[in-house]
């Protein structure tokens, strides 16, 4: 009876932790932004969680792989505050053609887009030679990887703080 309470505590304390944050559903992996032009950024959940900061939360473009994103400039802000999904989105016309992804400034942890195309027809990718052609590292499911890993750790100490009432 103790080990079933204390595993539903712990259940209920990895799906908080896990909705605290947002989901980013678009852009998605195969959108194609241009530069210059309004786009927007679309997510689930809310970040309420965060106080008077989830009103005016940046929305960032980052580059590289996950493991070292970089980021590349501002692009919007949002309000994940209550019940808005959505929010512009513009890229300057000062960033390259390449891919990308959005980064939302949220707490305990940041959310992410999969990566996505920008488009600047003043600044196309250089051509080939035909040679093979580089793929881009970058932080496609950076996001679920983080939200995996802040789960499972709070669920392993949950766990382990049971075993130890129990033993």
């Amino acid at each position: 009876m103790k080990l079933t309470a204390s595993l539903a505590v712990a259940a209920s304390i990895v799906a908080a932790t896990s909705a605290q944050t947002i989901q980013i559903n678009n852009p998605t992996e195969g959108t194609v932004w241009n530069v210059g032009e309004k786009n927007f950024v679309g997510w689930t959940n809310n970040c309420a969680s965060m106080g008077n900061a989830s009103t005016a939360v940046k929305i960032e473009l980052v580059e590289g792989p996950a493991s070292a994103v970089r980021f590349v400039t501002d692009v919007g802000v949002l309000d994940c505050s209550g019940s808005n999904t959505r929010a512009d989105a513009t890229v300057p016309d000062t960033i390259k053609t390449g891919m990308y992804s959005i980064r939302v400034l949220t707490l305990p942890q940041n959310s992410y887009s999969p990566a996505f195309q920008v488009n600047n027809p003043k600044s196309q990718p250089p051509a080939t030679t035909g040679g093979p052609t580089p793929t881009p590292s970058t932080p496609t499911g950076a996001g679920n990887l983080l939200t995996a890993s802040g789960s499972l750790t709070a669920l392993l100490g949950c766990a382990a703080a049971v075993l130890q009432y129990v033993v």
